[in-house]
């Protein structure tokens, strides 16, 4: 195995790891939020993420090491860039929520809306945070296959989760005031 492969196949290990840890601190949330007297929505929607986020990890090594992938330097910098800056938007948008970020859609009790950090400008940063993630590191490692695969399927179950999520949200009176009028994805984009 080259170097190159290795330290792909590092890259794709650490984020592992990192996802791991995530998940252990939303699921943390998750069962305070639900003992607090919370609900959650969509948990079908959930399930169908869960195998697709968890499955572009070793799809993208797979095809890296199989298919022999040696995406140009400049790309792969570029790439983990992209990644990297997901990972800070990602954080800001935990930073913002604090216990009440989740994975699965927990509607509080008692709703605080997080109106700081990405929350300024995006009603779902968290989200373009795990798209960028998702497509970034396939292709740092030229496995665009998965990239196109996993992107494509993790879209149409993102589509389904703003949908139920929002419909939730938005009948929350205080959520409904704060982030009605903020754009979903991109600043500047419509609502």
């Amino acid at each position: 195995m080259s170097p190159a492969a290795s330290l792909y196949l590092s890259l794709v290990a650490a984020a592992v790891v990192l996802a791991v840890l995530e998940r252990r601190a939303a699921r943390r949330n998750e069962r305070r939020l639900l003992a607090e007297g919370g609900s959650e929505v969509a948990p079908l929607v959930f399930s169908f993420m869960v195998p697709v986020y968890a499955l572009h990890f070793p799809a993208a090594a797979f095809e890296h090491v199989a298919l022999a992938r040696r995406p140009p330097f400049a790309w792969v910098v570029a790439m983990l860039v992209v990644f990297a800056a997901s990972k800070w938007l990602k954080w800001a948008a935990v930073r913002a929520l604090g216990d009440a970020w989740t994975m699965r859609v927990v509607v509080p009790a008692c709703p605080q809306i997080a109106v700081s950090g990405p929350y300024r400008r995006l009603r779902h940063p968290n989200y373009v945070a795990v798209v960028g993630e998702l497509l970034s590191l396939p292709l740092a490692g030229g496995a665009w296959i998965t990239a196109l695969v996993f992107g494509a399927a993790f879209g149409a179950v993102l589509y389904a989760r703003v949908r139920t999520e929002e419909a939730a949200l938005l009948a929350t009176p205080e959520y409904a005031r704060e982030m009605a009028d903020r754009p979903r994805f991109l600043p500047g984009a419509g609502r």
